[in-house]
C-alpha cells in the first residue's frame, strides 16, 4: 500500500517536526502540507533524521492538489459522531483498517489543525471518516500523537517486516525443546501419567511465550546441560 499523509494547515512546527519523524518511522512514501502556519525551518529541528524526508514534503495551497492520484481518501476526526449530521459518521480506526486491508494501493491520510481540525467543507472531500476511540471525556489527541496511532495501525497491514524484532523460533526447534524437557521429567518423576501431564503445562507455557530463536538456542544448551547431569 501506498501512503500520503496530507496536513491541513498545521500550526505546530514541533508537531511538524514530530510528524515527519514518525512518516519515516512507519514508511510514509509522501508528506503533504497544505497551507502550513507552522515555521518549517523551525520544525526540521525537531525532526532529527527525519529533516530531509521533510525537506522534501509537498507543499500545496489547495487540498484538491493534495489527494490527486489516490484510490481512496480518509479524514482523522476526534468528533467522530453527531446525531443527525451526516458529515460526522465515521468509523473506529482498527474497522477501518479492517476494511482496506488488501484492497486499496493508494492511501491518502487527512489530518486537520491542531486548534480546530478539519473544516466540514475539507472533511467532506475525504471518502471515509475515521476516528481513534479515546477517553470519552477527553478524546482529542495531540495532533503529532494521533498520526503515529493511525501510521502504526496502517503499517501492520502492509506487510514490512520490522527489523527491531527478534525472529521467532520455528516449531522444530521448540518441538526439540519440549523433547528435551519430556526426557528429563521422565528421569525425575516416576509415574507416566505426572509425565504426562507436566508437558501439558509445559506445551502451553513454551508455545505461549513465543520464544525467539536466540533464546531457543540458548535454551536448549541448557536442557541439554542438565538432561547431561542426569544421565
Amino acid at each position: 500500500m501506498y501512503v500520503r499523509v496530507v496536513l491541513v494547515g498545521i500550526e505546530g512546527s514541533v508537531n511538524l517536526g514530530f510528524i515527519a519523524r514518525t512518516c519515516v518511522n512507519f514508511g510514509v512514501d509522501e508528506l503533504y502540507l497544505v497551507k502550513p502556519a507552522a515555521d518549517l525551518e523551525e520544525a526540521l529541528r525537531y525532526a532529527a533524521k527525519a529533516s530531509d524526508y521533510l525537506k522534501k514534503a509537498i507543499i500545496v495551497d489547495d487540498l484538491v492538489d493534495a489527494i490527486k492520484d489516490v484510490d481512496l481518501v480518509v479524514a482523522t476526526t476526534a468528533k467522530g459522531y453527531s446525531v443527525g449530521d451526516v458529515v460526522r459518521q465515521a468509523v473506529p480506526l482498527r474497522d477501518f483498517v479492517e476494511m482496506v486491508k488488501g484492497r486499496v494501493n493508494r492511501l491518502a491520510i487527512l489530518f486537520g489543525r491542531e486548534s480546530t481540525g478539519l473544516t466540514r467543507k475539507e472533511l467532506r472531500y475525504a471518502d471515509v471518516l475515521v476516528t481513534i476511540p479515546a477517553n470519552p471525556e477527553y478524546p482529542v489527541l495531540n495532533l503529532s500523537q494521533a498520526v503515529a496511532v493511525f501510521l502504526w495501525e496502517i503499517w501492520n497491514i502492509r506487510g514490512v517486516r520490522a527489523e527491531n524484532i527478534p525472529p521467532s523460533a520455528g516449531r522444530d526447534e521448540i518441538e526439540f525443546i519440549l523433547k528435551l524437557i519430556h526426557d528429563i521429567s521422565k528421569k525425575v518423576l516416576v509415574k507416566d501419567e505426572k509425565v504426562s501431564r507436566i508437558m501439558e503445562i509445559w506445551k502451553k507455557i513454551i508455545y505461549r511465550s513465543r520464544i525467539s530463536k536466540y533464546e531457543a538456542r540458548l535454551l536448549t544448551y541448557w536442557l541439554r546441560k542438565v538432561l547431561g547431569k542426569l544421565e
